[in-house]
């Protein structure tokens, strides 16, 4: 289930940088944690992951992630920016000077139509 326009929404392009903002009535915060909601892990690299596929045209999966850091909670209030580079995934505020997480990851096309 993709989480776009309905947890997240991008808003910005440039190259292999993706700009986003989050949704912040969305009900996963509401468990996440009510008084002091977060953006969950899981859901950062599952962003990650459709990001990926919107970029190559084609479903994919991550068949492995390696070196996962979260360096800072990312709130439902940020703006945040998610860089591509190969098989290194960093997001980070939109000026770049923090990275909130960061991890490498490989994977594979999940549609059995393409080769």
């Amino acid at each position: 289930m993709s989480l776009r326009n309905k947890l997240y929404e991008q808003i910005a392009s440039d190259g292999n940088r993706i700009r986003l903002r989050f949704n912040p009535s969305h009900p996963i915060f509401e468990g996440h944690f009510p008084s002091n909601p977060i953006v969950p892990g899981a859901c950062l690299v599952q962003i990650a992951e459709e990001i990926l596929s919107e970029r190559l045209t084609r479903p994919i999966r991550f068949t492995t992630i390696s070196n996962l850091k979260f360096h800072q909670p990312i709130t439902p209030d940020m703006e945040v920016v998610y860089q591509l580079n190969e098989n290194k995934i960093e997001i980070a505020n939109p000026d770049l000077t923090a990275v909130y997480a960061q991890f490498k990851a490989t994977y594979l096309c999940t549609d059995p139509d393409v080769q």
